[in-house]
Formats: structure tokens, sequence, C-alpha cells
């Protein structure tokens, strides 16, 4: 079993970064599930704070022997996550 959280466009917007870590990190902080990140409705790149971010959820979640995985990931995120080889770390799931 795993939970689910989608992630909309402006939650990964500099504005919406900091309730963005605070929603993910309370929910790693008191679950014993794998956590799906769900990109479906994200249509822009990311930056490099997001990608920050992902990687301190990684750290946190397999801290806890859990993992994060995020899923509906767009071509333009995939290759990005592809060139940083960020794609041998976080688990991306179709």
């Amino acid at each position: 079993m795993a939970i689910l959280i989608e992630i909309k466009n402006n939650e990964l917007s500099f504005d919406g970064l900091s309730a963005f870590r605070e929603k993910i990190m309370s929910t790693i902080n008191t679950t014993k599930e794998d956590v799906i990140l769900d990109f479906t409705d994200i249509s822009m790149s990311l930056d490099s704070a997001t990608i920050g971010e992902l990687m301190k959820f990684h750290s946190a979640m397999e801290s806890q022997n859990l993992q994060l995985q995020i899923q509906g990931v767009n071509k333009l995120i995939r290759t990005v996550f592809r060139l940083n080889k960020l794609d041998t770390i976080l688990h991306l799931i179709d």
C-alpha cells in the first residue's frame, strides 16, 4: 500500500515551494507506507530548488526503509532526471 499525493504546477513555483515541502514532509514524517508523488498535472520543468526538495524527500523516506516514487512524469522532466542521473536514484513509475 502507498500514499498517493497529486502535485500541481503552482506547488512547484517559487512561491509554492515552502507549502509543498511542508505538505510532503508532514506526510513522510507520519506515514509507515511508501509515498507516490503524482506529477501528471505538471506541465513545466523542475528547477534546482524543487529537485533538491525531491532528494530530501527521498533521503527521509529511505532512512525509514520506505520508498518515494514519482509517477506521471512528462518527457521534459524525465530528460532532466536522466541528464542529471537522478533516474538512477529516484524511483520513477509509469
